[in-house]
């Protein structure tokens, strides 16, 4: 049985400035910022949550089926996948480019960044693998419309999701998210974005579990933790040497799905997903 994963595909664009960017802002002037850096390297890297998390549940055994949009720069990525045996319904879409971020850093960490959804604003047209037997599907980041039709596919058919928030918590209002949450069987959210759930929503915790739900939290070094009807678990994150935080979330939600597809409890699914979040 495979595992839809539906959310972004993109491109991240790392660019390094060997300075810092205090020292090129002037405070009096803020109003009327005109700066250019020049920076001393670029990497052009696979991402996007969906293919990102994708890979993680690839890795260990899984079989993922990513659903998105892709432009007319995406045929590479779409190799990617092929190469990485990973399966795909993807929109491919000749007028726009991929969603793409550019990210410069400087020497203290500090970064600037902007993205460009692109094709994402159109993933909604991405065809349903009604071919393909599906038997957990995660609902993460991507355009707004393809979100709100994707549950919509997922409700219809009556399979259970995932509602990874992510970014579209700051995007989506109250009632929107309040829908998300009733359509899925679980949620997975960091604590951050669990507070702006309840701010918007005013669901808390409690309230999220009396429906039958589960809700995975994660809290960076502190680690996990789940919240069921039947009670909560917190798992520990693994320690590590931090080099670059980027991309462990999703790798955890990788880790996250290959557990539950598994059907492993929730200590072993958690431990895993922190396991996956490490490398």
């Amino acid at each position: 049985m495979s595992v839809l994963i539906s959310g972004s595909i993109a491109y991240d664009n790392i660019l390094s400035f060997p300075g810092r960017f205090g020292e090129h802002i002037i405070a009096e002037s803020l109003d009327h910022i005109n700066l250019t850096f020049l920076v001393s390297s670029m990497v052009k890297n696979y991402g996007g949550c969906a293919a990102n998390i994708a890979y993680s549940l690839k890795m260990l055994g899984g079989s993922p089926i990513v659903i998105g949009a892709l432009g007319k720069d995406g045929g590479d990525y779409l190799k990617r996948f092929d190469d990485l045996g990973i399966e795909t319904s993807i929109c491919r879409l000749d007028s726009t480019f991929s969603a793409q971020s550019f990210v410069i850093t400087d020497q203290t960490g500090s970064q600037i960044a902007a993205f460009s959804q692109g094709a994402m604003e159109q993933a909604q047209k991405a065809s349903f693998p009604d071919n393909r037997p599906i038997e957990l599907a995660l609902l993460g980041p991507d355009g707004l419309s393809a979100m709100v039709e994707r549950r919509r596919q997922l409700t219809a058919r009556h399979i259970p999701f995932i509602y990874d928030i992510g970014q579209s918590a700051s995007q989506f209002d109250g009632e929107e998210i309040r829908r998300f949450i009733e359509a899925a069987s679980c949620i997975a959210a960091s604590r951050y974005e669990m507070e702006l759930i309840t701010q918007k929503t005013r669901y808390k915790t409690a309230d999220i579990t009396a429906m039958g739900k589960s809700l995975v939290v994660t809290d960076g070094e502190r680690g996990s933790t789940v919240y069921t009807p039947a009670g909560e678990l917190m798992v520990p994150a693994v320690r590590v040497h931090a080099v670059d935080p980027v991309g462990a979330g999703d790798a955890f939600r990788g880790g996250i799905l290959y557990g539950m597809s598994r059907k492993f409890d929730w200590e072993t699914t958690l431990r895993l997903g922190s396991v996956m979040a490490s490398f």
